[in-house]
């Protein structure tokens, strides 16, 4: 069941980065509700305790109940900005809903039984592409995380948007068979430092194995010999 908080929310009459800075001030979070076709309110929200919600870890899946002007409105946080010196939160973005309407959700991706997987067992390494993916689905259903076992996968495998197992009735946002992660395999240095075959000519950017005879060096060699003495008789 999808998690409910509540929140105090009040009226922004000017926007702007004064404002914003002006807001963070006093201890609030500058934020933005946003609903549909396009009609957007602006409003801030206690810092603290969105900041509690926040530190929770499922602020994406959550529903939050926005108390304004004696009104609740219900909405899901969609977009954060964090601080790049602090980390607090800078501002919020909310997606209002209407009563039997779908909404947009970013849900976690969890890998599973990573220790399992054949192609890490052999060194190679996960490339998590993307952390969440948005899905539409009835607000009461958000799923708290999307699980996907690579416990069989072998190094090259790729997880695409089109593997997910979703639940009943949540359909993905992004109807593109993008790739959310791949399994990656590491080099054979064997192979990069192998040397030329006897007699031939090293590839440019190679390097000949030790003791190694090269056409240039057998040149040198050769230029380093004492001359032959002529024979003193005539």
């Amino acid at each position: 069941m999808t998690t409910i908080f509540s929140l105090k929310a009040s009226p922004r009459e000017k926007i702007g980065s004064a404002e914003s800075r002006r807001i963070r001030k006093s201890g609030q979070v500058p934020a933005v509700i946003h609903n549909k076709g396009g009609k957007a309110i602006y409003i801030s929200v206690v810092s603290k305790e969105l900041e509690q919600e926040y530190l929770k870890g499922n602020l994406f899946t959550s529903i939050a109940e926005i108390e304004l002007n004696g009104k609740k409105i219900k909405a899901v946080p969609h977009n954060i900005e964090l601080n790049p010196v602090t980390d607090r939160l800078d501002h919020i973005d909310f997606m209002g809903f209407e009563v039997g309407s779908k909404v947009k959700a970013k849900v976690k991706l969890v890998f599973a039984n990573r220790d399992k997987s054949p192609g890490i067992k052999k060194g190679g390494f996960l490339h998590v592409v993307l952390r969440k993916v948005e899905v539409f689905c009835d607000p009461k259903a958000i799923p708290t995380t999307i699980e996907i076992d690579i416990g069989s996968s072998q190094v090259g495998a790729k997880f695409r948007g089109s593997n997910l197992i979703l639940p009943n009735d949540v359909v993905l946002a992004n109807k593109a068979n993008f790739v959310v992660a791949s399994l990656l395999g590491r080099g054979s240095k064997v192979e990069e430092e192998a040397a030329p075959a006897a007699g031939t000519t090293p590839a440019a950017g190679t390097t000949p194995a030790a003791g190694a005879a090269t056409p240039a060096a057998d040149k040198k060699a050769a230029d380093k010999k004492p001359a032959e003495k002529k024979d003193a008789k005539k």
